[in-house]
C-alpha cells in the first residue's frame, strides 16, 4: 500500500460507493425493497404498494420509526420538492439510496475511531473496498440500519472505557452510558436480532456500572437509575409510534410491541418454513465467509487464536508506558472478539439464514485483525483475493443479480404516462413474471390511478407457461386496453411458437441475471439470457391461439 496514497484511494472508494448507491440497480433480495421503501411510500406519497406480512396493522412485526427515518423523511423531502401529479420513480430511487450512502458513512466514522491511529487508514480501506458496503450497505435493509447500530455501540463502549482509565470525570464516561442505552433500544426495535450482536457490549458495560459504583448496592442502582429511564423512555416512544401507525379496530390490546410480534412469529417453525429452513451450521460454514471473504476470515481466525493463545499475539507497535491505551484496546478486542461468536452462534440457533444477516460482524471483524496487528504484514496473496472477490460480488450482487427488475419498473412507468395519463377508459395492465418481486412503490402509480382501475399490476411470480397464457387474455375482453409482459427473455421462449407471435417487444432492459435459472439462460444465448424484456401483448392475438375449450 506505500506506493498509493491512503487518503486518495479511501476517497475514491466512497466515489465508487456512490456509483454503486446511485446507480447499481442489482437486486440482492425482496427486503431491501418491501422492509423500507414500500412500507411507507403509500402513506407518504400516496402511491401504489404491497405490503408484506411484516406491515399488517392486526400483527406488525417491524417498527415504523427505523423506516419512516431512514426512507420515509427522504421521500417526504422528495414530494416537497417536486411538482406534477406523477412523481418519477427515479428520483424515488435515488433518494433512497443516498440516505442509506450517507447513513453508511457512520461505519467508517466508527471504524476510523475503533482502531488504532497507525492502522486507521488501512482499515478504511478495507472497510471501504468491501463488496458489502458498496451493495447491502447502500440499500435500504434494515440489516444496514442494524450494522449502524452494532457499531455505533462499539464506539460508545470504547469512549465510555477512554474515560473511566483517564480519571476523567464521572460525567463524561456516564454520558456514554446513557447514549449506549438510547442505541440498545433503537437496535431492538430495529430489528431483535440487534440483542445477538449487542450482549457482549452490554456485559461490558454491565461490569463499568459495577466498578464505578465500587461494587456496591445502592451506588450501582442509582448509576443504573438515569440510563434505564432513557432506554423506558425511548421504548416508549417507540411503542407509541407503532400503535398510533398500526391502527386496527379489533385489536385486542392498544399497544403493540413489534419486537416481542417479531419472535412470536418467528418461534413458529411453520412460519420460518415459509421462508426457507437451512442447516444450522451454515450461517458458519457458508454466510461468514460469504460476508468476510476468505482472505478477512482467516485474518478473523487467526486473531482469534491468538486471543486464546496470547504469547503469540502481535500488535501495531506503540509504546508500552501508554498503558491506559493499551488497556482500553485489550478490553475491546475482547469485546470485538465476543460480537462475532456471539452474533454468529446466537443467530445459528434460528433455522431461517441468510448471508445479510451477519453484515453487522463486517466493522467488527476488520477492527478486529487491525488491531491484532498480523494484518498489516498482509502480502499479495491476501491483497490478490481481497480483491477479486470483492469485486466479483460487488458485480454480481450490485449490478448484474436480478438487474433489470428495479429499470423495468422505471421504462414501464415511462411506457404508462409518456404519451397519456390511464383512465377507466383506457386501462393499462403490468404483468410481471419469473422475476423477484416488484416493488410497487418504484412504478410511482398513485394509488387513485389503481382504485379506479386505470392500472393493475399483477406478479405472477413463477407460474406455468399455459398458465400465463391464459392469464394474458383476460384484459384482452376490456376495449381501449393495453397489456404488459415483463419477463426474462428465456421465460418467454417457454411459450408456444403461436402465443410469441402475440407479443411485441417495447424494451429490453440490460443486463439481468436469473441464478434460478442459469440453464435456460444459457440456452437462449447470451444476449437475451441476460436481458428482461418488455412486451406489449396482443391480448385478442393470444385468445385465437389457445385452443377451443381452454
Amino acid at each position: 500500500m506505500g506506493r498509493f496514497n491512503p487518503r486518495a484511494v479511501y476517497f475514491g472508494l466512497v466515489v465508487l460507493r456512490l456509483c454503486f448507491a446511485l446507480f447499481g440497480t442489482g437486486y440482492i433480495h425482496p427486503d431491501e425493497w418491501f422492509q423500507n421503501g414500500e412500507a411507507v411510500a403509500g402513506r407518504t406519497l400516496g402511491l401504489h404498494t404491497q405490503l408484506t406480512w411484516e406491515w399488517e396493522p392486526v400483527f406488525p412485526c417491524r417498527s415504523i420509526v427505523p423506516v419512516w427515518l431512514t426512507t420515509g423523511v427522504p421521500l417526504w423531502l422528495v414530494q416537497r420538492l417536486t411538482t406534477g401529479d406523477v412523481l418519477n420513480p427515479r428520483i424515488l430511487f435515488a433518494a433512497e439510496r443516498l440516505s442509506f450512502f450517507l447513513s453508511s458513512l457512520l461505519l467508517d466514522f466508527a471504524l476510523y475511531h475503533l482502531v488504532h491511529e497507525p492502522t486507521r487508514a488501512l482499515a478504511l480501506i478495507l472497510l471501504g473496498s468491501s463488496y458489502v458496503v458498496h451493495t447491502y450497505q447502500v440499500r435500504p435493509f434494515s440489516n444496514s440500519i442494524e450494522a449502524i447500530l452494532v457499531a455505533l455501540s462499539m464506539l460508545l463502549l470504547k469512549r465510555m472505557l477512554v474515560a473511566e482509565s483517564l480519571k476523567s470525570p464521572t460525567q463524561t464516561g456516564y454520558r456514554y452510558l446513557v447514549l449506549l442505552a438510547f442505541v440498545a433500544i433503537c437496535g431492538l426495535f430495529t430489528r431483535i436480532t440487534f440483542a445477538a450482536f449487542f450482549l457482549p457490549v452490554a456485559l461490558e458495560a454491565l461490569k463499568y456500572t459495577l466498578r464505578r459504583s465500587r461494587f456496591a448496592l445502592l451506588p450501582w442502582l442509582r448509576s443504573l437509575t438515569l440510563p434505564m429511564l432513557v432506554a423506558s423512555a425511548t421504548g416508549l416512544g417507540f411503542i407509541y409510534a407503532d400503535s398510533t401507525y398500526f391502527v386496527f379496530p379489533s385489536r385486542d390490546s392498544m399497544f403493540e410491541l413489534t419486537p416481542l410480534n417479531f419472535l412470536r412469529y418467528n418461534l413458529l417453525p411453520a412460519n420460518l418454513a415459509e421462508h426457507g429452513l437451512h442447516p444450522r451450521w451454515l450461517h458458519l460454514v457458508v454466510n461468514l465467509p460469504m460476508i468476510a471473504t476468505p482472505g478477512l476470515l482467516l485474518y478473523v481466525f487467526w486473531s482469534e487464536w491468538d486471543y486464546t493463545n496470547p504469547r503469540t499475539a502481535e500488535r501495531p507497535q506503540e509504546k508500552r508506558k501508554d498503558s491506559v491505551r493499551t488497556g482500553v484496546m485489550e478490553t475491546l478486542q475482547r469485546v470485538l472478539h465476543w460480537v462475532r461468536w456471539s452474533g454468529t452462534t446466537l443467530l445459528s440457533i434460528q433455522p431461517h439464514q441468510e448471508p445479510r444477516f451477519l453484515i453487522p460482524l463486517l466493522t467488527p471483524m476488520i477492527a478486529l485483525v487491525l488491531n491484532h496487528g498480523r494484518i498489516l504484514r498482509a502480502g499479495r496473496w491476501f491483497w490478490s483475493v481481497w480483491i477479486v472477490s470483492n469485486v466479483v460480488l460487488a458485480i454480481l450482487f450490485g449490478i448484474l443479480h436480478q438487474g433489470g427488475v428495479v429499470p423495468s419498473l422505471f421504462r414501464v412507468h415511462d411506457i404508462i404516462y409518456g404519451e397519456s395519463t390511464p383512465t377507466p377508459d383506457q386501462r393499462v395492465y403490468v404483468v410481471y413474471w419469473k422475476t423477484y418481486m416488484p416493488p410497487r412503490h418504484l412504478l410511482a402509480i398513485p394509488q387513485a390511478h389503481v382504485d379506479t382501475k386505470a392500472v393493475r399490476v399483477f406478479d405472477v411470480a413463477g407460474a406455468p407457461a399455459d398458465g400465463v397464457v391464459r392469464a394474458l387474455v383476460l384484459p384482452g375482453m376490456i376495449p381501449n386496453s393495453t397489456t404488459l409482459l415483463v419477463a426474462p427473455f428465456h421465460a418467454v421462449r417457454s411459450f408456444d411458437a403461436r402465443p410469441q407471435e402475440c407479443l411485441i417487444l417495447r424494451d429490453r432492459v440490460f443486463p439481468h441475471l436469473d441464478l434460478d435459472h442459469i440453464t435456460e439462460a444459457v440456452e437462449v444465448g447470451w444476449k437475451d439470457g441476460l436481458s428482461l424484456g418488455i412486451w406489449e401483448v396482443d391480448s385478442v392475438c393470444v385468445e385465437r391461439t389457445m385452443p377451443a375449450g381452454a
